[in-house]
């Protein structure tokens, strides 16, 4: 996991390093060599943007400022009241941290339909954010395997790695998506923004050599992240649902949840190039954010629980399971539900 983080710390310094470079260093030199047409003037692109004291001071405010917002981002828009309560998902997450002898997460439950659960933090603390449509949809036990699921996010450390990963891999994407300016006026000047057109009014031929110039020397950025961003969330997953399946001793709950989840959970409608946070939720999607609600609904056996029964022999009896469809931030829900069989068989072996 050390290793890890050191590869995202550096991936983020040579991130901040091209960027003051491009815009400190090869426009200014670009534009000297044009118009002096001394070759001399060249050898500027060999030089460091600022002082390598200056350097390390902006990378690190840059880091920490991205593992500040990082936090910060997904929980806009709760409010700190109700969702730390004596109900029944906080005392359920006490209980299974205690199994996994970590500390307890706070638990924030958010009234949307939207069945979605996800956890945050930072090294010294976690939230797990529930939705009451997400109680709505599952009974007891596929409930407690989804909350499982997190805590093990949290014993792994995963919430501090995941939300640092995906706000780095936006960080990039958004860069260079502004970077590409000009292109995206030729080519669609009605999505531009207000703010964008002001710019390319008043300051075109910068937009200008930022494409030309910039814009390239950004490009490897936001795929490299996006590269390391899937692996990472893929490897990830696969082990916070192993880890459920240990703590709950029911793998098979967490995979009709799964399964669940990935037929009636919404897809992220923004461009997944530029929301990555659904990374850290159960499936994918969008977080979703609202008012702490401390009035819950009943946690009992929903409609289609008797289809989820069935499901559950197939899977023992050896069927090919399927579900609804997946993002590349996770795993595809059937290869994570293969995978819960596989532990469900080994604990039937073992029982």
């Amino acid at each position: 996991m050390l290793g890890v983080l050191a590869v995202l710390v550096a991936v983020n310094a040579l991130f901040v390093l091209a960027l003051l470079w491009g815009f400190l260093v090869l426009i200014p030199t670009t534009v000297g060599f044009v118009f002096t047409a001394e070759t001399a003037v060249l050898a500027d692109l060999l030089r460091l943007p600022l002082s390598p004291l200056l350097s390390l001071i902006v990378v690190v405010g840059f880091l920490g400022a991205q593992v500040y917002y990082g936090y910060k981002r997904v929980l806009t828009g709760s409010s700190a009241g109700g969702g730390e309560g004596e109900h029944a998902v906080a005392r359920t997450v006490r209980k299974l941290a205690m199994a996994a002898d970590v500390p307890a997460p706070a638990v924030r439950v958010v009234d949307d339909a939207e069945p979605s659960c996800y956890t945050v933090g930072r090294v010294t603390d976690a939230t797990i954010v529930v939705t009451t449509g997400l109680i709505d949809a599952l009974d007891a036990d596929e409930l407690e395997a989804v909350l499982a699921h997190e805590v093990a996010h949290v014993a792994n450390r995963d919430v501090t790695l995941m939300t640092v990963t995906t706000l780095c891999l936006e960080i990039t994407e958004r860069v260079y998506h502004e970077a590409r300016l000009v292109r995206r006026a030729m080519t669609d000047w009605g999505s531009l923004t207000t703010r964008e057109r002001i710019v390319l009014q008043f300051a075109a031929p910068l937009a200008a050599l930022v494409y030309l110039l910039v814009a390239p020397v950004l490009w490897l950025f936001p795929r490299a992240a996006g590269w390391a961003t899937r692996q990472l969330s893929h490897a990830r997953e696969y082990a916070a649902d192993a880890a459920a399946a240990r703590l709950t001793g029911r793998p098979l709950a967490l995979a009709t949840a799964l399964t669940e989840l990935g037929d009636t959970t919404t897809a992220p409608e923004t461009d997944l190039r530029l929301v990555k946070t659904c990374a850290l939720c159960i499936v994918p999607a969008e977080p979703v954010t609202g008012n702490d609600t401390a009035s819950l609904p009943t946690i009992s056996r929903p409609a289609g629980a008797e289809t989820r029964a069935a499901q559950i022999t197939a899977w023992l009896d050896g069927k090919t399971p399927s579900a609804g469809e997946t993002f590349d931030t996770h795993p595809p829900v059937e290869r994570r539900v293969a995978r819960l069989r596989e532990i469900a068989a080994e604990v039937e072996d073992r029982g």
